[in-house]
């Protein structure tokens, strides 16, 4: 019997318990993106806690997403927006003592797949979504702030076209944490063979040539890591 593991009982915070029965609600359907939810004291009796607790309640749904406060009008059910889940990643990033191999390892192995599914399913409207996104790109090629933006809207129209919402959701957050993070090694990343990448991925979508489009994706991936690590050796020229 001593081997068995009888852990500790971690009693949780009211506001926690709180939060958590109304993120269920949310889960479960029965709260909609943009239902109100009841007055403080109406939660406080109906949870039987304090007003303070419902209030921190609030507080944490705020943080995750869940729950947008509007001034004189109540709490409303929102959808978790790309801020939001991009702060989590980078809050995770950070706490979690994650480097940048392992962002990239993330990232590698979610758009490896993103590009297969794209390719099988992207239809016209999408593709003149990434045409768009690659002549921004064209036009910034030593212009950082024009380019970036560009580059993040291929990506997100590579996702996009998936046509799985949750992939979009998903890769979102890490392209644009990589490239914030790339920013000030601009200068290094071999930017034009990176984006004749974008070129030649939109062609092998065009085609229909799923391999091909998985093999230009991992190419572009390892020089956009291979970017990043010459910026963290060296100092911009």
């Amino acid at each position: 019997m001593t081997d068995i593991p009888f852990d500790r009982i971690t009693p949780t915070k009211l506001s926690e318990q709180v939060a958590s029965r109304i993120e269920s609600l949310v889960l479960t359907n029965r709260l909609h993106q943009g239902d109100k939810l009841p007055p403080e004291r109406e939660l406080a009796n109906r949870f039987g806690v304090s007003r303070a607790v419902v209030r921190e309640s609030i507080k944490l749904l705020e943080e995750r997403g869940l729950v947008e406060p509007r001034s004189g009008r109540g709490a409303f059910i929102t959808a978790p927006s790309f801020g939001s889940l991009a702060s989590s990643i980078n809050v995770a990033f950070h706490m979690q003592d994650c480097t940048a191999d392992d962002l990239y390892e993330a990232r590698w192995c979610l758009e490896s797949f993103i590009v297969r599914l794209a390719t099988e399913r992207a239809t016209e409207t999408d593709i003149a979504r990434m045409e768009a996104a690659i002549a921004v790109m064209d036009q910034n090629l030593d212009n950082p702030d024009g380019f970036m933006p560009g580059d993040v809207e291929f990506h997100a129209a590579l996702a996009a076209a998936t046509h799985n919402p949750l992939f979009m959701v998903m890769s979102r957050p890490l392209v644009q944490m990589i490239l914030t993070l790339g920013h000030l090694g601009f200068s290094y990343g071999h930017v034009r063979e990176r984006h004749e990448n974008h070129q030649r991925l939109l062609e092998c979508i065009k085609k229909r040539d799923i391999d091909g489009a998985e093999a230009v994706i991992r190419h572009h991936l390892n020089l956009s890591r291979d970017a990043f690590s010459e910026q963290t050796r060296s100092p911009a020229p």
